[in-house]
């Protein structure tokens, strides 16, 4: 009789239809994104940032052309939607794009701009449970296109946000295990 119901239940799970293979995904492991307008997805931005900074007027954001990819590491990544980027700017979390530079792989990277600051990474918003979201912000230090650097500084955090429209705050933070 047990071993009747073992079989049963090895060919049920043998037989079930595979989901997406998600081994390599180190960010949002078995979450769908969160399909948001621009505006939204700008609110959930500064949500992150304030949370992760000591948001004041010296602080400099700019933001990194390219998303978090969902695997681990801060290589690769789709292209972060122009009309973020727009909403981003109108809100005030940015000061605009940087595209870095390095001259060394650890290397504190170099903006074309004459400002010190912090440049920043999100990853798509994921949908989590009920109506969170769950959000991925790295941030590392960059410095001028010439001129001292600043010390390097690398940081990656997740965040869950509940929120509507435009309007987020966080709930939920935790240092993200992601960064290479």
């Amino acid at each position: 009789m047990r071993l009747g119901f073992s079989v049963c239940i090895a060919l049920l799970l043998a037989c079930a239809p595979a989901g997406p293979d998600d081994a390599d995904v180190a960010r949002g492991r078995g979450l769908k994104p969160a399909l948001l307008p621009a505006a939204a997805e700008a609110g959930i931005y500064e949500a992150a940032a304030r949370a992760t900074f000591d948001a004041s007027s010296a602080l400099v954001l700019r933001l990194h052309p390219q998303r978090l990819a969902r695997t681990a590491g801060w290589t690769g990544g789709d292209s972060t939607p122009a009309s973020l980027v727009d909403a981003l700017r109108a809100r005030g979390v940015i000061a605009g794009t940087c595209s870095p530079e390095r001259d060394a792989p650890r290397n504190t990277p170099r903006c074309q701009a004459s400002d010190v600051g912090y440049l920043i990474r999100g990853s798509e918003v994921l949908r989590g449970a009920g109506d969170t979201v769950q959000f991925y912000l790295a941030a590392e230090g960059y410095g001028p296109a010439t001129g001292p650097r600043p010390q390097a500084l690398r940081l990656e955090k997740v965040y869950q946000l509940v929120g509507a429209g435009d309007q987020w705050r966080v709930v939920r933070e935790a240092r993200a295990r992601t960064v290479e």
